[in-house]
């Protein structure tokens, strides 16, 4: 009895001395065993998962998975399961979460960008001395949101911390630039010279020259930053320079160089000036593609419609940016209850109902809702930020050939957000009478702004009040403004101006408005009157509002079906019609009726004029072709039967061509006029011409003129389809260059697609990584291969087809190019073929051929090139 008892305990004191090995006891003396983590032993894993078969399970086991960050996966790793969760080992997941930590007196001091955070070691694990974690309790510390997926099998990870950092990184901003722009460039040249002819003394196709203009226009980079010239000349004088500037700007300041137009304040006078001027904000300056730098509104108007969005709630939970119930951003709160959407752009001037949604991090439930909603005004800085910009020149337009020394000029700028809410400015203008300004700026609750302007100049004072208001279903948007005496010289009285607009929307189809207008000066006017808009279905929409006259304008507006339109306007001395129709994708036909008195120049009828006529567009299917056709017959009770014709091509690659001639001409009291234009769009990149196709140049973007090498002929070639950043661009493409203008700068992958290229044309499938700055050309080489196909079938003497035969191909060296099997019926095919001679071989298991076929690719595909085998040969 004693023995079998002893036999019976055995296990267990075994077991329990394993137990006792494995978790330290808690009620051991030593006051630090508390903050030790918690040892566990192979003994306790599977026998499985220590590779031998049998033995017992104590709920551990080792696994291998993956290891996923933000849906990425990283590594492969060693993993524990136990009976309610999965432990990982900390030396090696910490470092892909960018996490690190350091260990004294049993606590664990973990960093993480942007917090530090603090745990017992006693909630971790230690297996063969290193150390572990269960994924429970790096949530609960890290808020990393960590979960095993068993559909991947493998760990995944979404830090809070990490999410901010994707967002806001570049898609090729860890890899090297292949591609930038130049130090100089000209990004583009345009040269145009247009004519306006009449006809002469009733003389048939004889023109005395109304008019003559001519054109440059140049763009590029330089010194890190970007230039424009804008020169004409009219008639018979000479050249003249309307624009010239160069700018350079970075996230915090912005110089300019050449002729700006300059103003402290929307209430004092404007000035233009030749000379430079000097920006800075200690914030960033948000960017903005089509925003024109070179105007000094650019920094009165440089405000938070660009606002911050941010807020506290539960650390680790998900927050949600809703912009008009559309769903724009997301980011998880960070370790410290804080959350930051960083600055956000919404439409000044419009009400944005603006709200954050918190979320649980593992159910998506809905925790809180947080309202956003603040008026937004380009006005309005963020609180501290600081807004200053000088400038001082030569008054005028100093590189005029006819210019007068008219003195200095200059400006400065003062505004400083003192919260988000309220902004604050002070202004100087240098002129031939000096200006000063003050204004402040302030939210009124979350639905309205409001403004306080004043400036002093020649001892007296001008005071603009303005008043803004948005909400969902209403706009408001009013100002006064009253100017003393001599302000500007030659008022000697008084004058008051106001303007006001409101509109209320009660139902989608209804817009109700308000309008109000009151001027002392010039041509006076004064009321206030309703307006209405009403389009109750998609179709049909009829308004009636007042003009800045206070005359009222009507607008009724039908589109019968989807390929037809049609539109009447009413005004006292002015009506129209118009009916539209698509005759088919690229004919459109029209007819128009108008009746009209007092509207030319200033010659008065004393009979209505009643005009009349029908014409139709013709247009190319591709939108970036440049070619148009309009007819136009006309009659009118005042000049009968006219006809009008427009026409415009383009004659080659970057050189237009624009022509309108018309008869019975209103402007020019019923005579025939002639209008034509030939202007010519180049940019230059590396040295050489490559034809411009968008005919505009802007000062913020920049462009990517790319250049097909090929040994083929790519003269037939239309269009290449460009992958920037994986969306698709087609391009238009002229003696084997493309241009693609308006890039945001940046940095970009590129590579080419053969979506619209022929079947032996095959771009690299490389990408590349280039960089776009303002106003610059970034040139960039593709590869373009030329590749052919050889097919044939492959029989015995007989005339058998011979199936699943492997054949080989050499090239004239009698090396080894690749192999191929014959199909079920006999047939062979090799593709990926570029000029020369090849031969396609039988080869036997010694090495020996059996058959051959010799060929050449010339510039085709080859077809038929079949192989006989001899009959002395066996089928095998």
């Amino acid at each position: 009895m004693i023995l079998s008892g002893v036999l019976l305990c055995a296990p267990l004191l075994v077991y329990s001395q394993e137990q006792t090995d494995a978790f330290i006891d808690s009620s051991s003396k030593d006051p630090l065993d508390l903050h030790r983590p918690v040892n566990i032993q192979n003994g306790l894993f599977d026998a499985a998962s220590q590779g031998a078969g049998g033995g017992r399970s104590y709920g551990f086991r080792k696994i291998l998975v993956g290891l996923e960050v933000n849906n990425q996966e990283v590594l492969v790793l060693d993993i524990v399961q136990t009976e309610s969760d999965y432990l990982v080992p900390i030396k090696e997941v910490f470092p892909v979460i960018q996490a690190s930590y350091t260990l004294e007196h049993g606590i664990l001091t973990i960093r993480v960008p942007g917090s530090e955070v603090e745990m017992s070691s006693r909630v971790t694990y230690r297996i063969d001395g290193e150390l572990w974690a269960s994924l429970g309790t790096l949530n609960e510390y890290l808020k990393v949101n960590a979960r095993f997926d068993p559909a991947k099998y493998a760990v995944t990870f979404l830090p809070p911390w990490q999410e901010e950092q994707k967002k806001g990184k570049a898609p090729a901003e860890s890899l090297e630039v292949e591609f930038g722009p130049d130090p100089f460039s000209v990004r583009q040249v345009r040269l145009s010279h247009e004519v306006l002819g009449v006809e002469k003394n009733d003389e048939a196709l004889e023109f005395d020259i109304f008019s003559e203009r001519s054109e440059l226009v140049a763009t590029g980079s330089a010194f890190e930053g970007s230039w424009l010239v804008d020169a004409e000349k009219l008639n018979d004088n000479q050249w003249k320079l309307d624009d010239y500037f160069w700018t350079k700007r970075t996230d915090n300041h912005q110089w300019l160089l050449g002729k700006q137009t300059i103003s402290p304040s929307v209430i004092s006078p404007a000035v233009t000036l030749t000379g430079g001027q000097y920006f800075y904000s200690n914030q960033s300056i948000p960017y903005n593609a089509y925003q024109d730098i070179s105007q000094s509104s650019f920094f009165r108007e440089l405000g938070n419609s660009v606002q911050r969005i941010r807020g506290t709630a539960e650390p680790g939970a998900i927050a949600e940016l809703y912009v008009n119930n559309q769903l724009v951003s997301e980011t998880f709160v960070r370790l410290d209850g804080t959350y930051d959407f960083g600055e956000f752009r919404t439409e000044s001037s419009l009400f944005n109902d603006i709200e954050v949604v918190i979320l649980d991090p593992v159910n998506r439930s809905e925790l809180e809702r947080q309202l956003k909603t603040r008026a937004s005004s380009d006005y309005l800085l963020s609180e501290g930020q600081i807004v200053t910009s000088v400038a001082l020149g030569r008054k005028g337009n100093w590189l005029d050939p006819d210019y007068i020394n008219q003195g200095e000029a200059g400006m400065f700028l003062y505004r400083y957000g003192i919260t988000d809410s309220t902004t604050v400015e002070a202004g100087y203008l240098l002129d031939d009478t000096s200006v000063t300004t003050t204004g402040i700026v302030s939210s009124l609750g979350n639905n309205f702004v409001g403004a306080l302007r004043s400036a002093n100049r020649n001892d007296a004072t001008a005071i603009q009040l303005e008043l803004d208001g948005f909400g969902k279903n209403w706009r408001l948007a009013t100002y006064v403004r009253e100017e003393e005496a001599n302000f500007y010289e030659g008022k000697d009285e008084k004058t008051t101006s106001a303007n006001g607009y409101y509109y209320y929307t009660p139902d989608p189809s209804l817009r109700l408005e308000l309008l109000g207008r009151y001027q002392e000066t010039g041509n006076e006017v004064s009321y206030v009157k309703p307006g209405i808009f009403y389009s109750p279905t998609y179709n049909f929409s009829i308004g009636t509002r007042p003009d800045s006259d206070g005359d009222y304008r009507t607008e009724l507006f039908y589109r019968p079906s989807q390929d037809s339109r049609f539109r009447i306007t009413h005004k006292p001395e002015e009506q129209t019609g118009r009916f539209e129709w698509n005759a088919s994708d690229n004919v459109n036909g029209y007819m128009s009726g108008r009746m009209y008195k007092d509207t030319i120049g200033e010659r008065a009828y004393e009979n209505t004029i009643i005009e009349q006529a029908i014409g139709f567009y013709w247009y190319p299917k591709d939108w970036t072709d440049y070619k148009q056709f309009r007819f136009e017959l006309n009659h009118s009770n005042e000049y009968g039967v006219g006809v009008f014709t427009e026409y415009r091509t383009q004659l080659m690659p970057g050189v237009y061509f624009d022509l309108r001639l018309r008869d019975a001409d209103p402007q020019f009291d019923g005579g025939l006029s002639a209008f034509a234009r030939i202007s010519m769009d180049f940019t230059v990149a590396k040295g050489s011409f490559v034809p411009s196709n968008n005919r505009l140049a802007y000062n913020t973007a920049g462009t990517i003129a790319g250049t097909l090498q090929t040994d083929g002929d790519c003269s037939q070639l239309e269009h290449v389809s460009v992958l920037l950043n994986g969306a698709a661009y087609k391009v238009p493409v002229k003696a084997c260059t493309f241009y693609l203008d308006y890039v945001t700068p940046g940095l970009y992958k590129i590579m080419l697609d053969g979506e619209f290229m022929p079947i032996d044309m095959v771009p690299d499938s490389k990408s590349h990584v280039i960089k776009v700055a303002p106003s610059s050309v970034t040139h960039v080489k593709f590869n373009v291969k030329s590749e052919y196909s050889a097919m044939g079938q492959l029989k015995s003497a007989s005339g058998q087809a011979l199936s699943h035969v492997r054949l080989t191909l050499f090239n004239d060296k009698g090396e080894i190019m690749t192999e191929t099997l014959t199909d079920q019926f006999g047939y062979y095919r090799i593709d990926g073929l570029t000029n020369g001679n090849y031969t396609v071989s039988v080869v036997g298991i010694g090495g020996q051929k059996l058959a051959e076929r010799t060929f050449t690719i010339d510039g085709d595909f080859l077809f038929g090139l079949d192989i006989l085998l001899p009959p002395s040969l066996p089928r095998q």
